[in-house]
């Protein structure tokens, strides 16, 4: 009786043991499957803000430029006693009322101004983030702030969300003009990744490749109000898909310095304001 409950015993432990390493197999095979979706899972660097991809790119951040590079252009140049901003309206609808302000460019403070292209409301949120800066820097100093304190605030904020899981991007770029007793009048623009950079004249958004070669061989030092803004509007053309735009669609502002060396602006936003004339392409914007 005993040699039979024994031998039992030990065909028992065997089963059970072959059961265990069936198991065994079975957990391993499950994990082997579990660990090769996780290691392509991994791969997929552009699903995370802040993860670097192998080629050492934040794939997100290429994604937010490429967003505003598909968004209306906007164009910022030095002129010797001021500066030009220029940018290109939406015209969504004959149906859609006009706004009360300007589309594409915004005062940040009296002596900065900016033109926004990318994600309309983003920009929105960080315009309304900057000019809370400028009016507390104001109030504790009572003296306008400083045009590159105030960017290097703004893309603090940008680069903020880039370190982060679970937030995204701030999809708008900027291109800054302003004026401190400082350093003059300057230019600024900046992108979704918190960089920026001082330009002599720059452009962001749509076909901003062509304008941006369009400036670089026709911009020079110490052009006048007249020569800034007929190659403002140059370059404004050559980001658009026609050759003889609207008036309509072109929206400028010059800031200069008044009689009491304070920043004064002139926005020109109807073809009923300023002439301009051109000889590449058929835009004439008349003085009022």
């Amino acid at each position: 009786f005993f040699f039979f409950q024994a031998e039992d015993g030990i065909r028992d432990a065997q089963e059970s043991r072959g059961l265990g390493d069936v198991y065994k197999r079975q957990t391993q095979s499950t994990w082997g499957l579990y660990k090769s979706e996780y290691i392509k899972m991994s791969r997929r660097f552009d699903s995370k803000v802040n993860s670097f991809s192998a080629e050492g790119k934040l794939l997100q951040v290429e994604y937010a430029v490429e967003a505003i590079n598909k968004s209306r252009p906007g164009i910022g140049a030095l002129i010797k006693d001021g500066a030009i901003l220029g940018a290109v309206k939406d015209v969504v609808s004959a149906l859609l009322e006009r706004t009360r302000q300007s589309e594409k460019i915004y005062c940040l403070d009296k002596n900065i101004y900016c033109v926004v292209s990318g994600v309309s409301a983003d920009g929105n949120y960080l315009i309304d983030y900057a000019r809370g800066l400028a009016q507390d820097y104001r109030f504790q100093m009572r003296e306008y702030i400083n045009v590159e304190k105030l960017v290097v605030d703004i893309c603090d904020q940008k680069q903020y969300y880039t370190q982060f899981g679970g937030s995204r991007l701030f999809g708008a770029a900027f291109i800054y003009a302003g004026y401190d007793t400082t350093h003059g009048f300057q230019l600024y623009n900046s992108d979704p990744s918190g960089n920026y950079a001082g330009w002599k004249a720059t452009a962001i958004g749509t076909n901003s490749i062509a304008a941006n070669s369009f400036l670089k061989d026709e911009y020079q030092e110490d052009i006048n109000l007249d020569q800034g803004l007929d190659l403002v509007v140059k370059s404004l053309s050559k980001t658009l898909d026609t050759s003889s735009p609207s008036a309509d669609k072109i929206e400028l502002l010059v800031l200069q310095l008044d009689e009491n060396k304070s920043v004064s602006y002139t926005h020109l936003t109807l073809p009923t304001i300023y002439s301009v004339q051109i000889s590449v392409v058929a835009v004439s914007l008349k003085k009022k």
